[in-house]
């Protein structure tokens, strides 16, 4: 094996550890995307919005697994706020 090939290795394991340190966690930042998308009135009105904010759902969902759910696990705290929640139901 070459000096090369085991430093890819080497590589591969730290990135692997680093991703795979749990990224179940609050996911808040796209619980605040979902939080304000539910303040619409109507399903319709929702529903047209959640399509529109797809890309966002994605860089936010992203961000969660890779970064702030990370931050969750290796400190206990995490830097986006969960959303506010409210009492009366507002998927309905």
């Amino acid at each position: 094996m070459t000096k090369r090939h085991k430093c890819s290795w080497v590589l591969a394991a730290v990135l692997a550890s680093i991703l795979c340190v749990s990224c179940l966690g609050p996911n808040n930042a796209t619980g605040r995307v979902g939080h304000w998308n539910a303040q619409f009135d109507g399903k319709w009105k929702r529903e047209g919005m959640f399509l529109l904010l797809i890309p966002v759902y994605i860089v936010t969902s992203i961000g969660d697994m890779l970064i702030f759910n990370s931050i969750y696990w290796w400190t206990g705290d995490n830097p986006i706020d969960p959303p506010e929640v409210d009492n009366a139901s507002t998927f309905g």
